[in-house]
């Protein structure tokens, strides 16, 4: 039905590392910053929130639960952050490429989505020892993980597909995604819970591909049970439908591309 192929796998994969690698080209640490970076952020969150204004989860005896609940959330954010302006701005930062060589551009958003990965993989990385430290074992439910995370990056690269179309044509949607992001994340239960909300905003996140990701992960490392099925369900088919379209979309307008970057 999309037509990619073992080859165009393979060069996604190359587009991967080829963007982790142009991302930090000319630093003295190169593709480590890709992992410092958002340990550095996490640490920071840990800090503030563990240790300056020590918020409690409602019954927690210490600050770490709140720090666990937190991060669980931020970290796939930060993923979201990640792979959504790497999505968005693929086929302009590879005019190059796209320019001089013949190959399924669609590859690109894929590529420059599948980036938040690392930022995905160190967060979890960096909670698995705050986990044991707040004596929350690891259980059997991250089996499950991997189901979370392909749904997730499903969700990522649908959105990414439509956005590196949109950029290619209105560069000022580089500009205002960041705000646009941030405000995303406040509307969204990653600070606070989710009932904590008005309840008008309440339907609202049950509308909100984000929200049901972000809880999915929360169940599985936290709550130590399986993700809510009937949400990890419509963030599939709401991904699917918009990568559908989005891919349509693209290789309708990808004729222009030349011209316009």
């Amino acid at each position: 039905m999309f037509g990619f192929n073992r080859y165009d796998i393979r060069l996604m994969i190359n587009l991967f590392k080829m963007n982790v690698r142009d991302r930090y080209l000319g630093s003295s640490l190169g593709s480590v910053w890709a992992i410092v970076n958002p340990i550095f952020m996490l640490a920071l969150f840990t800090y503030i929130f563990g240790f300056v204004f020590k918020i409690r989860l409602p019954g927690a005896e210490t600050t770490l639960a709140y720090v666990i609940w937190l991060i669980s959330g931020y970290g796939p954010w930060l993923a979201n952050t990640e792979a959504i302006m790497g999505a968005a701005n693929s086929v302009v930062g590879a005019s190059g490429l796209v320019k001089n060589m013949a190959f399924k551009t669609e590859l690109l958003p894929i590529a420059g989505a599948l980036v938040g990965v690392i930022n995905l993989a160190v967060s979890l990385v960096f909670l698995m020892p705050l986990l044991v430290w707040a004596g929350s074992p690891i259980t059997w439910h991250v089996m499950f993980l991997p189901v979370v995370m392909l749904v997730h990056f499903s969700w990522l690269i649908a959105l990414g597909m439509w956005l590196s179309v949109i950029v290619v044509f209105i560069r000022d949607v580089l500009q205002i995604l960041p705000t646009l992001l941030t405000a995303i994340l406040f509307l969204s239960p990653i600070f606070y819970p989710f009932e904590s909300m008005p309840e008008f905003i309440q339907q609202v996140s049950s509308a909100n591909p984000f929200y049901h990701v972000s809880e999915a992960y929360r169940a599985i490392l936290i709550g130590k049970h399986l993700p809510n099925s009937s949400g990890l369900l419509f963030v599939s088919v709401v991904s699917l439908v918009i990568f559908y379209f989005g891919l349509a979309a693209f290789r309708r307008a990808k004729g222009s591309f030349d011209s316009a970057i």
